[in-house]
């Protein structure tokens, strides 16, 4: 967020060459005049009781991760708040098993879209990667991004306030992961083993491809992992972008998209409708990301209770844009809306090639994720150019990675591996 000090709008003389949207860049429209926007900025810095910049600090709750899921099972768990440059206040917890002394390293988990870190944990000892990392002993810290009911809100808005969720995971990327790691390097002076789920991957990959994320992460391991959105098979998915949706509910004013909301109950109508599916709510997780194998049916309704959580309008919609160019980029804005925010009629896209190549990867994808195509893949391991290694699942969808009851045999074990020396 910033303060705008100075806005000033000047005719250029000349011919300016305008590039038009999802088209070759050898079409071009002259332009013979341009607004240039000279934008001053200072980071708005938000302040505490005694006026100095907030710090990350423990917090005492009784509906947290740790109370909710963790410490009933005989594990030890330290619930933190960690506060972002633009304001927000996020959840972090640290975990550890009591009996086993955490000798392996700091490990950070970060979850996908509209969930919170307890995706971590919900299956409980035995089963969950948190706990199967803690038992392993791993000091494990878990993120919940700034839309989760995990995390404590923002600093000046509420969650019904419309500033709240004015925001696009190019925010996470700036944010709310970077905040978060230089956290827990600063309590272990370590650098960290990170997993990402589903979106966790993309602000990962995004993350650490600028910033100088990369330097505080030692390997990492991306399950159902996201760049490229062009060969989106979800139906549900696909179709809500192709007829612009996103676009529809922003014009509408909806910011915060839940999928039990009004503009989510709107959307996913509306695609069922196209589909001619009538009503999908009771098969709705795998129209959205493939026929999960290994999920325990019997406990759906408990998951339901935590899962699926709200996220912005505007992240719904960074995601459509996503699959309909084709692009592994920050959120489009229009042509001028670009030029106020990043000076060019286009966004930017992520570099991943300019990804440590010294650091080590392991992508663990499903061969039934109508989310994660296997030509998506392998569009990524082109732009990946270290030591990346591959774990594929053929009968996993999305949702298995997280919460199968088969995952702690087929991904856990591999990826513990993989940490240990190399998968």
């Amino acid at each position: 967020m910033a303060i705008l000090l100075a806005l000033s709008l000047r005719l250029v003389p000349g011919v300016c060459h305008l590039y038009l949207p999802d088209e070759p860049r050898s079409m071009l429209l002259a332009v013979p005049k341009l607004f240039l926007i000279f934008i001053v900025t200072i980071p708005l810095l938000h302040f505490g009781q005694a006026g100095k910049p907030l710090e990350p600090e423990p917090v005492n709750t009784t509906t947290g991760i740790c109370v909710l899921f963790v410490r009933s099972q005989g594990y030890s768990c330290q619930e933190f708040q960690v506060p972002t440059e633009d304001g927000y206040l996020l959840g972090v917890q640290r975990m550890r098993n009591k009996t086993a002394k955490p000798v392996n390293g700091p490990v950070f988990l970060y979850h996908g879209i509209m969930q919170g870190g307890d995706i971590w944990v919900l299956n409980g000892p035995g089963s969950s990667l948190a706990f199967l990392l803690a038992d392993a002993g791993y000091d494990v810290w878990i993120g919940s991004t700034r839309s989760s009911i995990f995390s404590y809100g923002h600093v000046t808005y509420k969650r019904s306030d419309e500033e709240f969720w004015d925001w696009t995971w190019d925010d996470l990327v700036a944010h709310d992961l970077p905040s978060m790691l230089r956290f827990v390097h600063n309590e272990t002076q370590q650098t960290i083993l990170y997993v990402g789920y589903s979106q966790g991957t993309m602000t990962g990959f995004a993350s650490f491809s600028h910033n100088q994320m990369a330097q505080l992460v030692k390997k990492v391991v991306m399950l159902s992992p996201i760049a490229y959105l062009n060969h989106v098979s979800s139906p549900v998915a696909a179709t809500a972008a192709w007829l612009f949706l996103d676009k529809a509910l922003l014009l509408a004013g909806v910011h915060e998209f839940n999928i039990s909301s009004s503009g989510g109950k709107q959307l996913v109508n509306t695609v069922c409708k196209h589909l001619k599916l009538g009503n999908c709510y009771s098969h709705l997780l795998n129209l959205v990301t493939g026929p999960n194998c290994c999920l325990n049916r019997t406990k759906l309704s408990y998951y339901n209770r935590y899962e699926l959580q709200s996220t912005s309008m505007k992240n719904v919609a960074h995601m459509a844009q996503l699959m309909r160019t084709g692009r592994f980029g920050m959120y489009d804005y229009g042509w001028f809306g670009n030029l106020f925010h990043y000076r060019d009629f286009f966004p930017p896209s992520y570099d991943m090639s300019s990804i440590p190549m010294s650091l080590p990867i392991l992508l663990a994808h499903g061969g039934r994720d109508d989310l994660v195509d296997a030509q998506d893949i392998r569009h990524l391991l082109e732009d990946l150019q270290g030591k990346t290694q591959i774990l594929f699942m053929p009968n996993y969808a999305h949702g298995d990675f997280v919460l199968g009851s088969s995952a702690k045999t087929d991904v856990y074990t591999k990826l513990l591996l993989f940490f240990e020396e190399g998968f």
